[in-house]
């Protein structure tokens, strides 16, 4: 796994020197509010960080509703980007946990292999490895864990809905 240092050598955000340099070499996509380059420490081919040009802590559902707006529909329209230079990726993952950077990010992962995806032919594609966390570890997986006893789902969902009122 790569290691990388969240700030620079003077203490600033690495994400805002990329964003103030204007690294042409690392940025493949920008508009008037956000960029897009290549990660540094991918898991696949492509894996790409979406961030805003503004430094924003990292916890994105903290950021105001229009920001948060037009920072999804950004990592849309990289997303296309992927998907369209991809010939296998018909769809692309996106993970926004924020705990390696704290500017506000989002990894874009082309899922390669659903080429059949861009034909509009959905098929169900589930891992054969189960995972549960009691604590977070760095990272998220998106496979299913052990299937959950119905009586605690009922009694979970039970006590979200009464911690609203």
């Amino acid at each position: 796994m790569g290691q990388y240092n969240p700030r620079t050598e003077d203490d600033r955000c690495v994400f805002c020197e990329i964003v103030a340099k204007n690294d042409s070499d690392a940025i493949f996509w920008q508009d008037e509010k956000h960029v897009a380059f290549l990660s540094i420490d991918p898991n696949t081919n492509g894996f790409s960080l979406v961030v805003p040009k503004i430094h924003h802590g990292s916890d994105i559902l903290k950021m105001d509703d229009v920001a948060l707006k037009d920072f999804i529909v950004a990592a849309k329209k990289v997303s296309l980007v992927l998907e369209n230079f991809y010939e296998d990726v018909g769809r692309v993952g996106l993970i926004m946990e924020g705990t390696g950077i704290d500017h506000a990010h989002i990894k874009l992962v082309p899922m390669h292999g659903t080429e059949h995806m861009k034909k509009g032919e959905w098929k169900q594609c589930l891992s054969d490895v189960e995972h549960w966390f009691d604590e977070y570890e760095g990272w998220i997986s998106s496979a299913g864990g052990p299937m959950a006893d119905r009586e605690k789902l009922v009694g979970l969902t039970k006590e979200l809905l009464d911690s609203q009122k």
